[in-house]
């Protein structure tokens, strides 16, 4: 799903099996100013009974992008996890996504590597507002990520280390402001997972934990309203100085 024009990068410096990530050159960029958006999914075993769910609601926060009045300002990156991360897509520009291409998007099996995946997602969102910020352009972030467990094969790496990636991040100052939502999603079918994610979001200073009980269709058309309108809400504060405010779920 990765366009041709997508430029690799690495990310020196983190431990664990993926160190980079992708995206669009900085050429191909028009637009004066980006939000950066990455969804991060979790694709474990325990995924697949809501699996096509999930993908659609990846495609609805990517159709409802489409009309945002802030569509030609939006850049993004989706990335899926079990007990590795892949990149599905580096950060492309929306007018390069087609929702047909995110049939079969998520595969399940395997376990969940949570923390090395918030670790990259927050680095390379970073490294990436550095280019941009380097070239001139404005740029703020939000990053999403969505799981129904917890960490099980993370290696070498902590809540703290994802904590440590988001204060590098607000110290290098690239980036207006990142916002970074944690999501339990399903989590109602297992003791004691909100807790745990509740407290990895407080461990690694995340701005939101959202949770979803029961994940079916109607829960998760509702999770890709909120994620649609906080991407919108966060490019509206680009500009401000600040970040956009948490929406409630």
């Amino acid at each position: 799903m990765n366009n041709s024009s997508l430029i690799q990068h690495s990310l020196t410096g983190l431990t664990g099996q993926h160190f980079g990530y992708s995206a669009a050159g900085i050429d191909d960029l028009k637009a004066p100013e980006y939000t950066l958006v990455t969804i991060a999914v979790d694709e474990s075993s325990s995924v697949s009974k809501f699996k096509d769910e999930m993908i659609a609601c990846i495609q609805e926060v990517v159709r409802a992008c489409k009309f945002s009045p802030r569509s030609d300002y939006l850049l993004i990156r989706l990335v899926a996890f079990n007990g590795s991360m892949r990149e599905v897509h580096g950060f492309k520009q929306l007018i390069d996504c087609d929702i047909n291409d995110y049939i079969g998007a998520i595969n399940p099996s395997g376990s969940t590597a949570l923390f090395e995946t918030a670790r990259n997602v927050i680095s390379a969102t970073n490294d990436y507002g550095k280019q941009l910020a380097n070239s001139d352009f404005e740029a703020n972030a939000i990053v999403f990520i969505i799981t129904d467990g917890d960490d099980n094969s993370s290696s070498g790496v902590s809540a703290s280390d994802v904590g440590a990636a988001l204060n590098q991040a607000m110290r290098d100052e690239s980036l207006e402001s990142i916002n970074t939502i944690l999501v339990g999603v399903g989590v109602g079918s297992y003791s004691g997972i909100g807790d745990y994610l509740d407290n990895f979001k407080n461990d690694a200073g995340l701005s939101q934990y959202v949770e979803i009980k029961d994940a079916n269709d109607k829960t998760l058309a509702k999770l890709a309203d909120f994620i649609s309108k906080s991407v919108s809400s966060q490019s509206q504060s680009l500009g401000s100085g600040g970040s956009s405010q948490p929406l409630a779920f």
